[in-house]
């Protein structure tokens, strides 16, 4: 009887071991259906970095951009650009309004010589043909001063303009669509050698 209960007590403790060791999600159930346990969403998604599209630099914006001078230049991005622009039109400017004063003054002058009065160039002793002379000159100046002004004006679009069209240009490394090869050209009337040129060719 104690071997019996011994027996029976070990094939229990066997069994109940064995029944530990199986997970509970594969113990199957007749008439109920399993839950396979899913882990819960994560609130934090991983963010994809978006790649960053290169700008199009468009010519006709820029040109738009150079009414202000120096407006095309900071659209193409080109700082650097923008104090060598002002400083042209600085110095333009500037020697413009030298000759403009010179010549209201001896324009001024002049007019009080030929009225026989006294101005500000009496105690030099300029002539009337002298004033004439020297404001004929500061008005050459002054136009041409207006001229360079219209100039630099135009300069600065232009150079946007064109910056943005090479910026937009195809900068590739690939040579192999450029060719360089000899040619032999056969002179026409036979009488003298051939003549070795080279070819310059582009595939576009």
């Amino acid at each position: 009887m104690p071997i019996r209960f011994f027996l029976l007590f070990f094939i229990l403790l066997c069994g109940w071991s064995l029944f530990a060791q199986v997970p509970p999600d594969s113990i199957r159930i007749p008439g109920v259906k399993n839950r396979v346990a899913t882990p819960p969403p994560s609130k934090v998604e991983l963010e994809i970095p978006k790649v960053k599209e290169p700008r199009v630099y468009v010519p006709r914006q820029a040109l738009l951009w150079s009414v202000i001078p120096g407006g095309g230049q900071v659209y193409n991005r080109r700082w650097w650009k923008v104090p060598l622009v002002f400083s042209a039109f600085s110095g333009v400017v500037a020697v413009l309004d030298f000759n403009q004063s010179n010549y209201d003054r001896f324009r001024v002058a002049y007019q009080l010589e030929l009225a026989g009065q006294e101005h500000e160039f009496s105690d030099i002793g300029y002539s009337a043909d002298a004033l004439r002379s020297l404001r004929n000159n500061f008005n050459k100046s002054r136009q041409t001063n207006y001229f360079m002004l219209l100039a630099v004006y135009v300069l600065q679009g232009v150079e946007a303009y064109v910056d943005t069209h090479l910026r937009n240009f195809d900068m590739d490394e690939d040579l192999s669509r450029w060719q360089i090869t000899p040619q032999v050209l056969p002179s026409p009337t036979g009488q003298q050698p051939a003549h070795i040129v080279l070819q310059f060719q582009y595939s576009f």
